[in-house]
């Protein structure tokens, strides 16, 4: 019999690596069985006990090279000696001799039919008989008997060794590595689970250790998905969660408890740590509750309901529990509010949204505004009607004299009502206003609910005139204990909510009338309004997100779609948010119009609205714009385009202002040198001297730019200054965030203002003029032709009268750019889906608030 020597391959690791041995294939290592004539010659194959483990490096280069291999160890007399040869790698892994052997039985078990079967079934009980291998480097196929074969060790269980020895090291990384290269192979082996199990464990162990309880946490998850059974498990998750549970009921985080013990009942639904815990927090749930109950029956609804809230927060109601803290909730309702505007007061001189928010809580005006289109309509909580009679220059109102009972503000008599006009209509009292005194000249009150007013000239809005807040007069003994929003000698009649005393950010307001006891508590509504301020607007939506505040009023425009496309409610405002830039009607340093007219044209509009204000290529809410008022106004001139960009235009405006200041000054300089000449009494040329005279040194003045609080305003001012210092404007700009009083006329020339112009018809002087006094020196910018034009809006005859006069001063502010419109914007507000009772678009943030409900 001829022998086959083979040298084995070169064996990861440095005592393999100076192994080189010849293996022969079934006699060499049957001796008995070799014949007498055959010599033999033989080289020592290493010990399984003296080869030493590839590294773990050695085995994913191997596994990247393709490079595998298997380990066959052989049996001997002693498991000291038991040999191995190294081979590539095996089929039918990662048990061929198991399988082997389970066809061997199972064929040897058959009945054959034919002799053809019988040779066929023989030859291959002679085949299952073998291990059949190939060597590295050599294509040829060799067997051993498999009673020969002690164990093989396949190019997976080797890395399995490796890996218990890095888990002893802490080297989690590589364990990893090898653990998810076995598991691609050999998917769910049970060999590789319970390795898997002691590598999460230990990491576990680890990184708790280093303070990193969640992932510690997250890889206990990990070793539940893959053996739910396992024993050590439930101790190590309650050793892990046992201290976290107890810190966080110390610090009354008792979300953090409730979310950790449903954690762990997830897992283990009967865990001792979780079901004490449980018990724990319904205890301390119950016991709040209680005292709830206790104070609700002493009419302390406030202190009930937060001990409700607060009982439901520790652990949720359950049962007769549940009906017992929806009963106390739904008494004592708390709208909480989020808020992200800085807190004022700032030096932007012209008022701000948030101001106008706060104004809507603190009082109730004779007429507000309840929807909006083309038009403004309004609604009156105090009216039940208003007649018109003499072609409408006198209007008899009819005052309610009952009230529903969610009715916040209190029934007024026709004395109060004529008191509060009398007031607005007397030159010596602080709240005159020269407009409505300029429509009013007789008040004449009829009954306590019956009040008749007489017109000097018919008003086209009598809702938008009378919209200001009954007030009385304040005795001087009482003017310490007058209401907050006191004005001089006035204070508030009607007030929807009352603010209370601030504790940090967070600023609380309550009813100005409370709901009566006795309702069904389906019937009650808001109570208290708590706004909450947060610096960070992450943290925000983070605390909305989780139920810890009901409403933001107020969505930037690129987190729209995102809430849109969630399930909370996102509430529309009737009117889009309209953004200008407003010129100081006493600054000298804008008084030129082709100054104005360089700065708007300077505005790359669609391009900072796309890219700064939506962050939206699409422009899905917001557009560029022509008007201070929203395009939909029936004061929009619709042939009146929204100015457009152009640098060259631009450029050219702002050095044709510069030219027109230094022909003025070639003119004054012309005249004082003309007087000197007459003086001395000599000849004097003008043309030669204007030739000869030079006056670059008249620039344009440095302007003033004051812009309003907010993230959008900032970043759109930003952008709007860097394309006027490209045409050669120097402006300074100013945050309006700064605390302090507003800026005096003289420290400022133009501002950035958000506007929501509901009636344009009496809203455009207010703005063009930066004050409410209607004072016709304010409006010293304008041209007199420009002023009488704005006059005249109060004396339109018809409404097609006024329109024609609003198309016609659309027109002309375009044309001199008293203002300059940039864009309006579409603005939402987001509320959860337990806030009912709302309007489907709302006029303002607190739209109807004191009719709004909030389910538990």
């Amino acid at each position: 019999m001829k022998l086959r020597f083979l040298t084995c391959p070169t064996i990861p690791g440095s005592a393999l690596n100076r192994l080189k041995t010849l293996v022969f294939v079934l006699l060499m290592l049957c001796c008995a069985a070799v014949r007498s004539d055959e010599s033999v010659g033989r080289t020592e194959l290493p010990k399984l006990s003296e080869m030493p483990l590839p590294t773990a490096e050695a085995l994913l280069r191997a596994d990247l090279d393709d490079r595998e291999f298997d380990w066959v160890v052989l049996k001997a007399g002693s498991p000291e000696d038991r040999r191995v040869v190294v081979v590539n790698p095996l089929d039918s892994r990662p048990d061929i001799l198991g399988k082997q052997d389970a066809e061997y039985k199972k064929l040897e078990a058959s009945r054959p039919q034919n002799q053809k079967e019988r040779e066929a079934r023989t030859k291959r009980l002679k085949t299952l008989r073998k291990l059949m291998f190939t060597l590295p480097g050599d294509l040829t196929e060799y067997a051993v008997p498999v009673e020969q074969v002690d164990q093989i060790l396949y190019f997976e269980d080797l890395m399995l060794l490796v890996v218990d020895q890095l888990l002893e090291k802490a080297d989690y990384r590589t364990s990893y590595e090898l653990l998810l290269r076995v598991e691609t192979e050999l998917p769910g082996w049970e060999k590789s689970i319970p390795r898997f199990e002691k590598l999460l464990l230990s990491e576990a162990a680890t990184r708790a250790a280093a303070g990193e309880i969640y992932a510690a946490l997250a890889l206990l998850d990990q070793v539940f998905q893959r053996n739910p059974q396992s024993a050590e498990l439930p101790t190590r998750l309650g050793e892990l969660v046992r201290p976290m549970i107890s810190d966080a009921v110390g610090r009354e985080d008792f979300r953090k408890a409730r979310y950790l013990i449903d954690r762990v009942k997830r897992l283990f639904p009967q865990h001792e740590v979780a079901v004490a815990a449980q018990s724990e927090l319904q205890t301390l749930s119950q016991n709040l509750l209680d005292k709830a109950a206790a104070s609700g029956q002493q009419k302390l609804h406030a202190e009930a309901a937060a001990l409700a809230r607060r009982a439901e927060a520790v652990w949720p109601t359950t049962g007769n529990g549940r009906a017992a803290f929806t009963q106390l909730f739904a008494r004592h309702q708390v709208l909480r509010v989020g808020i992200n505007d800085p807190q004022g007061p700032f030096i932007h001189p012209a008022p701000l949204e948030s101001d106008e928010r706060l104004q809507e809580l603190a009082q109730v005006s004779l007429f507000e505004p309840s929807s909006a289109d083309e038009l403004t309509y309004f609604r009156s909580g105090f009216f039940e009607v208003w007649d018109p009679s003499d072609l409408g220059r006198e209007v008899v109102f009819t005052l309610r004299e009952t009230k529903p009972s969610w009715q916040t503000q209190p029934l007024l008599t026709a004395n109060q009502v004529a008191e509060s006009i009398a007031q607005r209509i007397d030159i010596a009292h602080p709240l005159y206003s020269s407009r409505l005194a300029s429509f009013v000249s007789e008040i004449s009150v009829r009954s306590p609910s019956q009040l008749r007013i007489r017109f000097s000239r018919v008003p086209l809005s009598i809702e938008s005139l009378l919209r200001f807040p009954a007030t009385r007069r304040v005795q001087p003994a009482g003017k310490q204990a007058a209401d907050a929003s006191a004005d001089g000698t006035t204070a508030v009649i009607a007030t929807r909510f009352q603010q209370q005393a601030a504790a940090g950010n967070s600023t609380s307001w309550l009813r100005g009338v409370p709901e009566p006891d006795g309702l069904d508590s389906g019937k009650y509504h808001i109570a208290e309004i708590q706004e909450q301020r947060f610096d960070d607007r992450n943290r925000m939506i983070q605390a909305f997100n989780r139920g810890d505040i009901d409403y933001i009023p107020k969505l930037l425009p690129w987190e729209v779609d995102a809430f849109l496309a969630s399930d909370f409610q996102v509430k529309k405002y009737s009117l889009p948010m309209t953004h200008v830039l407003i010129f100081n009607p006493r600054s000298e340093r804008i008084t030129n119009a082709q100054t104005r007219r360089a700065l708007s044209f300077a505005i790359n509009r669609e391009g900072i609205l796309r890219s700064t204000i939506l962050r939206d290529e699409s422009m899905k809410h917001g557009r560029p714009t022509s008007a201070a008022w929203h395009l939909r106004s029936y004061a929009t001139e619709p042939r009146e385009p929204a100015p457009r960009f152009n640098l060259r235009l631009a450029y050219a405006l702002r050095f044709a202002a510069e030219q027109q200041l230094r022909i003025a000054e070639l003119m004054k300089l012309t005249e004082a040198a003309k007087e000197k000449a007459r003086v001395d009494k000599i000849n004097f040329d003008p043309a030669q001297f204007r030739k000869n005279t030079n006056v670059d040194y008249v620039k344009l003045p440095r302007l003033r730019f004051v812009v309003e609080p907010g993230e959008v305003p900032k970043a759109a001012a930003e952008r709007m200054l860097s394309y006027w210092t490209k045409i050669g404007f120097e402006i300074d700009l100013i945050q309006g965030d700064q605390p302090g009083k507003p800026l005096a006329d003289s420290d400022w020339d133009f501002c950035y203002r958000q506007v929501r112009m509901e009636e344009p018809l009496l809203e455009l002087w207010p703005v063009l003029a930066n004050d409410t006094t209607f004072d016709m020196s304010r409006l010293g910018l304008y041209p007199d032709w420009m002023r009488q034009e704005l006059v005249g809006l109060d004396y339109a005859s018809s409404f097609l009268d006024a329109q024609e006069k609003l198309f016609t001063i659309h027109r002309h502010i375009a044309a001199q750019a008293f203002l300059i419109p940039l864009w309006e914007v579409d603005e939402y507000a987001v509320m959860r889906k337990n806030v009912s009772g709302t309007p489907a678009q709302l006029m303002s943030a607190y739209h109807n608030a004191e009719r709004w409900m909030i389910k538990p």
